[in-house]
């Protein structure tokens, strides 16, 4: 499973927005993905060919299914469709952003605020940020995104990936880029949020 497209595909937020709703300097976000026990977040799994036809659907439910203290930390663990994944790590909201835990130290996943040009390292992957209240529409509405561009040598075949947060909302869509033989680069896996709740 892709956790870094998961929650990557994974965690992971301005506000959301209806298409018919207005405003104007919306207030920030205290978190980038809101972290409550019964929060759920449900994507849309896509995998396309190089010439964007989808090949397959998946549907991916996302909850926040409790809290655990961690070196006296309130850290919350996720599961996916009902199940703990060992790529979707515990996470706990900081006033720099979104961390996680990987069992022996904790390294920051998603920094928020964030400004263009931001950039940290993840494991192996670079993350930096690309757009700041980036419009996105997804079957969910519309959201307000920061966008946050991944890349790393963790898979050869995959070239970079963009996910878009929205802030107080969390993961509303990710991209991952490809690459043919012939070096055709392509959006390989993409996910969509199609609903969300939060407590």
């Amino acid at each position: 499973m892709r956790f870094i497209s998961a929650l990557l595909l994974v965690i992971a937020v301005l506000c959301g927005c209806d298409d018919d709703d207005e405003v104007t300097n919306p207030p920030a976000a205290k978190s980038l993905w809101p972290l409550k026990v019964g929060n759920e977040w449900t994507y849309e799994n896509q995998v396309l060919d190089p010439a964007g036809a989808v090949l397959q659907y998946d549907t991916t439910v996302f909850q926040v299914a409790k809290d655990t203290v961690v070196e006296g930390a309130t850290w919350y663990i996720l599961t996916l469709n009902g199940a703990r994944d060992s790529e979707v790590l515990p996470c706990r909201s900081r006033s720099d952003g979104l961390w996680a835990w990987d069992g022996s130290s904790a390294f920051l996943f998603w920094k928020y605020p964030a400004a263009v040009g931001d950039s940290w390292i993840i494991s192996t992957d670079t993350a930096a940020i690309e757009a700041v209240g980036e419009s996105v529409t997804v079957p969910a509405g519309t959201f307000t995104c920061v966008n946050y561009k991944w890349t790393g040598s963790r898979d050869p075949d995959r070239v970079y990936q963009y996910h878009y947060m929205s802030p107080g909302v969390g993961r509303v869509k990710s991209d991952e880029y490809y690459k043919t033989a012939g070096g055709f680069v392509y959006v390989h896996f993409r996910d969509l949020l199609i609903s969300y709740s939060l407590k």
